[in-house]
């Protein structure tokens, strides 16, 4: 299996309008200290115990330990509250099961999730070496259970996909049920509104140029006809005078 270069570690926890917001990045693997940079069991169900509003878990993961991830899957399949999992750059081996455990999982554009089967480092005698392969083969159909739970797919199709080491774009995470949508660009409704009000005004002060010019027109046509109605001006007597007019 090709090495996958490891996500850096981020974990944040927190309330925020009304929802509990988990930010999980980096390796799953139990943590032995407090200051331990991984993601496990333990530090998911210590921040979401007790929690009774929806909660929304930030995803970024190249997996771990298939252990921990199943335990954390486990966790978050019989909580309580509704749990949202939105991974925001990629979701891959033992991640995956954080995906499956929520009641939605959104990708964001251009992220990516991946499936593979078990594997494991094993030394000793052929004995030792069928005991690992045994708990391999295990580990692999638990592994298949949870995803077909997750996708409907069949048990033949996930297995050519995990013996593939199989990676899904957004969108095909999605069409084949891993995922339940890919999230789209938020609009800003305050730049809606101004647009529009932008346009209402426009158009406002359009009409009140053309009524403008509209009267203003009409006027200057009314002109003529005054005059026409207008008497014609009486000539001075010295006038008349001056032209020998009787």
């Amino acid at each position: 299996m090709p090495k996958i270069k490891n996500v850096p570690f981020e974990f944040t926890n927190e309330s925020k309008d009304g929802k509990h917001i988990l930010t999980l990045s980096g390796t799953i693997r139990q943590r032995y200290w407090d200051d331990d940079k991984s993601i496990d069991a333990e530090l998911v169900s210590d921040s979401l115990d007790g929690v009774t509003d929806d909660i929304v878990i930030y995803l970024n993961s190249t997996g771990g330990d298939v252990f921990q991830g199943i335990e954390i899957y486990n966790y978050l399949k019989n909580h309580s509250s509704h749990i949202t999992v939105e991974v925001t750059g990629t979701a891959a081996s033992a991640a995956t099961f954080i995906v499956a455990g929520a009641d939605e999982a959104i990708m964001n554009t251009g992220t990516s999730f991946m499936i593979h089967e078990a594997s494991s480092f094993a030394w000793g005698n052929k004995a030792d070496l069928k005991k690992t392969l045994n708990a391999l083969e295990t580990i692999d159909e638990s592994i298949i259970s949870i995803y077909t739970e997750k996708t409907g797919q069949s048990n033949e199709q996930l297995t050519d996909w995990m013996e593939e080491e199989k990676w899904f774009t957004a969108e095909e995470a999605v069409n084949y049920g891993f995922a339940n949508k890919v999230k789209e660009k938020s609009k800003n409704i305050t730049d809606q509104i101004d647009i529009v009000a932008m346009i209402n005004q426009s158009v406002a002060q359009a009409m009140e140029q053309f009524s403008a010019k509209a009267t203003s027109k009409k006027n200057s046509v009314e002109k003529p006809n005054e005059l026409k109605n207008e008497k014609p001006k009486q000539k001075s007597l010295l006038n008349k005078l001056r032209k020998g007019e009787q």
